[in-house]
């Protein structure tokens, strides 16, 4: 995460390894996105992520960022660049 982001961000104060749920361990990822939720860095950790992740398949992207999982930040790059859902 960039240094700036990260001095707002509130996930910079709980163990990371909450953003990395594992495959189906759906409490620990609503827990996740109710931390981003509240956090005044999100938008700017969501717009981060999707320019890093700028293209990749879902497969490729990783962990909750910006309150959003993989799959999600996935649809919303295919709907910023106008393709189908």
């Amino acid at each position: 995460m960039n240094p700036t982001i990260a001095l707002d961000a509130i996930c910079a104060q709980v163990d990371p390894e909450l953003f990395f749920p594992g495959r189906g361990d759906h409490a620990s990822s609503r827990r996740a996105k109710s931390i981003c939720a509240s956090c005044p860095a999100r938008r700017a950790c969501l717009a981060e992520a999707l320019a890093l992740e700028d293209g990749a398949d879902k497969s490729h992207r990783y962990g909750i960022r910006g309150g959003c999982t993989p799959r999600e930040r996935a649809a919303l790059a295919r709907v910023d660049l106008g393709s189908p859902a």
